[in-house]
This record gives C-alpha cells, sequence and structure tokens, in this order.
C-alpha cells in the first residue's frame, strides 16, 4: 500500500452503515452538516462537473441528502435513483425525499456497487460521496458507475481524503457528534489520496477529467466517451 506522511491506507469495510439505529445517526450527522451549509461543496462539485439535470444515479446515497439538495435545484424532468448497500439507509432516504417534496421524482433501490442492477447506459449521469473508501474492489466499483452512465453522460465520485490537513480534520471531527467520531476517523484512515485515486482510475480503464484536491477530501470527475 502507498504511504503518505507515513500513513499507510487501512480498509475500513464494504458492509456500510446497517441497521436502523445506525441509518438514524448517520442521518443526524448528514442533516447536520447540510443545515450548517458543509454539503454545499459537494453539490457544487456535482454541478461544476456537469451534471445539472437529467436522469442521476446517486451510489451509496445513504440517506439522500447529496442527491435530495441536487434535485431540487434542477428542472422538473430531473430525476434521481439512489441506491445503497442498507435497507435501513434507504428507508431514510426516502423519508427525507417526502420531506423535500420530491417522492415522485425520486427511487431507492438496494444494491451493491460492485454489480449494480441496472443496465448499460441506464442513466444519464451518476454521482457519490463519501463512499469510494468503503468499497472492497475500488476499481470494479468506478466500471460500474462509469457502466452504466450512457455515452456523454457525466461521472463524479467524491470522498474523504486521507491526507487532509490537521486543521480541516480537527474542524470536521469538533462537529461530529461525539459517538460518530471514531467511525469517522476510521473512514479518513481508509480514505485515498489523489494520486491513489488517480492510479484506481487508470486500473479500470476509466478516462477522467479531473481528479483534484478540495478542502474536505477528493473530486473525481469525467464525461464517458461517446461511441464512434
Amino acid at each position: 500500500m502507498a504511504r503518505i506522511r507515513g500513513t499507510e491506507r487501512i480498509h475500513e469495510t464494504e458492509d456500510g452503515l446497517q441497521g436502523p439505529e445506525l441509518a438514524l445517526k448517520y442521518d443526524e450527522m448528514q442533516r447536520h452538516i447540510r443545515d450548517r451549509g458543509w454539503l454545499q461543496e459537494k453539490v457544487d462539485s456535482v454541478r461544476d462537473a456537469g451534471i445539472g439535470s437529467g436522469r442521476a444515479l446517486e451510489a451509496g446515497c445513504g440517506p439522500g441528502y447529496l442527491g435530495l439538495e441536487w434535485l431540487v435545484g434542477t428542472t422538473g424532468d430531473s430525476t434521481l435513483t439512489g441506491v445503497d448497500i442498507s435497507p435501513a439507509m434507504l428507508d431514510r432516504a426516502r423519508t427525507n425525499a417526502r420531506a423535500y417534496g420530491v417522492s415522485s421524482r425520486t427511487d431507492y433501490t438496494v444494491g451493491n456497487i460492485l454489480e449494480l442492477p441496472f443496465p448499460d447506459g441506464a442513466f444519464d449521469h451518476a454521482f457519490s460521496s463519501a463512499s469510494l473508501h468503503e468499497w472492497a474492489d475500488p476499481v470494479r466499483a468506478l466500471r460500474e458507475i462509469h457502466r452504466v452512465v450512457r455515452p456523454g453522460g457525466v461521472f463524479c465520485v467524491s470522498d474523504l481524503r486521507r491526507d487532509i490537513d490537521r486543521t480541516t480534520l480537527q474542524f470536521m471531527k469538533a462537529n461530529i457528534a461525539v459517538d460518530m467520531r471514531p467511525g469517522f476517523l476510521t473512514s479518513v484512515r481508509s480514505a485515498y489520496t489523489v494520486p491513489e485515486a488517480a492510479d484506481l482510475l487508470r486500473q479500470a480503464g476509466i478516462r477522467a477529467d479531473e481528479v483534484t484536491a478540495v478542502q474536505m477530501g477528493l473530486v473525481i470527475a469525467g464525461r464517458k466517451e461517446k461511441e464512434s
């Protein structure tokens, strides 16, 4: 494994956050992040990548806040499909979609990122946030996201970054509920750096427009090449 500043990546889990109690706590944390305005960086990353409307997939959607914030800023004919390994998380996402008033434009499906339950090119665009570090086989997962996007569509994957600066790390930790902090720090230790993420793309044979560091993590963005 690559070492950055002497820190070796430690794999976390591919099981996701399971069970109603954990889903509720994670929902509360994500809602707090949204209400403080800290989710906006991720929403902006999705839009800046070129995902402004259409049929979108959110992979590893959790309680759904990122996708829902994106959806309410789009035109009325845009739709959002969320997929997550945890049924309890999807229950929270459906509840949140009702609160946002967009249930008719959303659909949530239980599924594994390593074998997405959708045909090739099913979506105009796809995005994911805060899940990359959990994928047991990130190369295969990236290929799956790329597969379900139509030619010419955009994919955007954002996540934590293992080498974020100490000030940002402490700020993030301080603003997370005490009982969620151990899991957050474990996630940081299992996250990738920009060079590592770029290497995953190379292994997957996927061409991305950019792999960049942002204040709270990293962003992978690209447009699927059209068939010649």
